[in-house]
């Protein structure tokens, strides 16, 4: 599993390198664009994040909520990834050191953090499926999605609530606050993505009955 997220880390980074490059290419979105943008983030609660972590990844051009949705997966996706791995060094160092009850609340951290990269992952899979199954397992490709993600934020906070635990005190302030800084930004982003996501299943759904109207 975990070859696995690494070779996802690198596939999505290098799929966002490009997009970087071609996004400082232009120096800014197109007014449209960004206005687009701008108003799907406002049915976010991070707005400001939304935009900023989004802004250089869209397509300079592109107003698709369920492209901006995939981008904004991909994203939290790739800080959860990069999280996961800072956790395991974490617990690497405490095993070198003997820290054995410091270890477990990392150890715990990082179990959910992981399964907050399987959900992701799926959550990203799930969503490219949504164009190529049809009509009728939309709301079932919708769900699971939901599901997932909100899976990911319940764990993000619970690994936040353990690490305010103090039994753990002598964990060491700057880990703990570095670990809860990274989770907190994973659930930050997965929330976002998850209310753009809300935002794209809605509007498709409008879209769709109202081409089956009679």
């Amino acid at each position: 599993m975990d070859k696995i997220s690494l070779c996802l880390l690198i596939l999505v980074l290098s799929i966002f390198s490009v997009k970087g490059a071609l996004g400082s290419s232009t120096s800014r979105l197109h007014p449209r664009t960004m206005t687009f943008l701008e108003s799907q983030c406002k049915r976010t609660r991070y707005p400001e994040l939304c935009v900023r972590s989004l802004s250089n990844l869209v397509n300079t051009t592109s107003q698709n909520p369920q492209i901006l949705s995939q981008v904004a997966l991909k994203v939290s996706l790739v800080k959860a990834v990069s999280t996961k791995y800072y956790i395991m060094k974490v617990c690497k160092e405490f095993n070198q050191i003997n820290k054995v009850k410091n270890n477990q609340a990392a150890k715990d951290c990082l179990d959910q953090i992981s399964d907050g990269v399987s959900h992701l992952t799926n959550s990203v899979k799930e969503l490219q499926h949504l164009s190529l199954d049809g009509e009728r397992a939309f709301i079932w490709h919708q769900s699971n999605v939901q599901t997932w993600l909100s899976t990911v934020l319940t764990d993000a906070y619970t690994c936040m609530e353990g690490m305010n635990n103090s039994g753990y005190a002598a964990m060491g302030g700057n880990v703990k606050a570095m670990i809860k800084a990274k989770v907190l930004n994973v659930a930050q982003l997965t929330s976002n993505a998850l209310a753009l996501f809300n935002g794209f299943a809605a509007r498709h759904k409008a879209s769709h009955h109202g081409k089956h109207k009679p």
